[in-house]
C-alpha cells in the first residue's frame, strides 16, 4: 500500500517506461504515472478495508483477498524499481512518504484508542513503540508502512550485489518464515516481515524486465488469473496472511500470490486505458491519497462497530470517509504530514510514495 504517489527514477526524472496497453501505445495518467497501476493500487486499498470488515472475514474472505491484497504493493514497487536512487536519497524519500505519516497517524489513533482502554499500563506504550503485530484492533494495517520501508531501504542496500546474491537472501528470510513464522512476526516494528517480502518486490521487478516480451497481455493476465484461482479452488494453495508472517502452502501460494499479482498487472494495463484520460487521472488522485485510507480505515471501522453499523455500513463508512478526508487534505500544506505527499500541484521531483518504487 505506498501512497500511492510518482515514480521517480532520480531526483527531478520522471521514469519514461510507461506500461503499454494492448495496442502497444503509452497511456500515462499525467506525466511519470500509470493509470493501469495506479487502479491496481486503489484496488488493493479497498480489498484491504473489505478484509478487515470483520464479518467478511470468513474463509472465503481471507481465500480470495489474503493472497494478493498486501502481496501487490511489494510487487509493484519492484514492478516500478529503479537502479539510480541511492541508500541515502532511499531512506530520506521513504521517511518523509511512509515514516511521517505513519509517525502522526499512531499518535492520533493512540491517542483515541488510549481513551477507550480503562487501564493503562506500560505494556500499552510498548506496543505502540514495538508496532508490527503487536498493534491490532484500529492499528490493523500500521505494520504494512513498517515492513515496507524495511524491504525497500534493505533491497537498497543490497543492489550493489549480484542478482543472485539478493535472491539468496530473499529466499533465506523466506525459510527463516517457513520454519518460524511466530518469531518472524514478533520482530518489532514488522521488520522481519519485511525481509520476507523481499521475494515479492524481487518477483516484481522480475517481472518487469519481462514485460516487454508479453505480446497477449489481455489472454496471459486472464489466464494468470484463472490458474491461480483454480490451484486455490484445488486446495494446492491457501491464503497468506503477511502480518502473522503465514504464508499458506510452502512456496505454492507465494508463487500464486505472485502470478496473481502478474495477472492483475497485465490485465489492468490491457484494460483501463480504454476507460480513458479522465477516468485515469482521477484514479491517480484517489491513488496517491491512499496512505491515510491505509492507516485510518481501522479506527473508523472501530467506531462504526460500536455504533452498531450494519457490515455494509461499516465498510463504505471506512473506505469513503477516510478517502475523503484524503482528498481534501491533498489540496493543503498538511499533506506532507498526514499523506506523506506534497500537496496537490506542487511539483513532484525527489520523492517516492508508498507504493512507487
Amino acid at each position: 500500500m505506498e501512497p500511492i504517489q510518482s515514480y521517480v527514477s532520480e531526483p527531478g526524472r520522471a521514469d519514461r517506461s510507461y506500461p503499454v496497453g494492448e495496442s502497444g501505445q503509452s497511456r500515462p495518467a499525467s506525466p511519470g504515472r500509470s493509470g493501469a497501476v495506479d487502479f491496481l493500487r486503489v484496488l488493493g486499498i479497498v480489498a484491504v478495508v473489505a478484509g478487515h470488515v470483520a464479518a467478511w472475514g470468513g474463509p472465503l474472505t481471507r481465500e480470495m483477498l489474503y493472497t494478493w491484497h498486501v502481496p501487490l504493493f511489494f510487487f509493484l514497487s519492484g514492478y516500478f524499481w529503479s537502479a539510480n536512487r541511492t541508500l541515502k536519497s532511499e531512506i530520506t524519500n521513504r521517511t518523509k512518504s511512509l515514516l511521517v505519516p505513519y509517525l502522526f497517524w499512531l499518535v492520533v489513533v493512540g491517542a483515541w484508542w488510549i481513551a477507550q482502554l480503562d487501564v493503562i499500563g506500560p505494556s500499552t506504550f510498548s506496543r505502540l513503540l514495538q508496532g508490527g503485530s503487536r498493534l491490532t484492533g484500529p492499528f490493523a494495517a500500521f505494520w504494512f508502512v513498517t515492513a515496507l520501508f524495511v524491504t525497500v531501504v534493505l533491497l537498497r542496500a543490497m543492489q550493489r550485489f549480484p542478482l543472485v546474491l539478493q535472491w539468496a537472501a530473499a529466499l533465506a528470510a523466506l525459510a527463516v518464515t517457513y520454519a518460524d513464522s511466530a518469531l518472524v512476526a514478533r520482530i518489532p516494528l514488522a521488520a522481519g516481515v519485511g525481509c520476507t517480502c523481499l521475494v515479492f518486490v524481487l518477483a516484481g521487478r522480475a517481472f518487469k524486465r519481462l514485460r516487454s516480451r508479453v505480446e497477449r497481455p489481455l489472454i496471459t493476465g486472464t489466464l494468470l488469473l484463472l490458474g491461480s484461482a483454480a490451484a486455490t479452488m484445488a486446495g494446492w494453495s491457501s491464503y497468506l496472511d503477511l502480518k502473522s508472517a503465514k504464508l499458506g502452502v510452502p512456496v505454492v501460494t507465494v508463487v500464486v500470490a505472485v502470478a496473481i499479482c502478474a495477472g492483475m498487472v497485465l490485465t489492468t494495463e490491457a484494460l483501463i486505458p480504454l476507460a480513458g484520460a479522465r477516468f485515469a487521472a482521477g484514479v491517480s488522485m484517489l491513488a496517491r491519497c491512499g496512505l491515510l485510507v491505509v492507516l485510518t480505515h481501522a479506527l473508523l471501522l472501530a467506531v462504526l462497530v460500536q455504533l452498531n453499523a450494519d457490515t455494509w455500513t461499516v465498510f463504505a463508512g471506512s473506505l469513503v470517509v477516510p478517502w475523503l478526508v484524503a482528498v481534501l487534505v491533498f489540496r493543503t500544506p498538511l499533506s506532507p504530514l498526514m499523506l506523506g505527499t506534497p500537496k496537490a500541484g506542487k511539483p513532484r521531483s525527489t520523492r517516492s510514495a508508498m507504493l512507487s518504487h
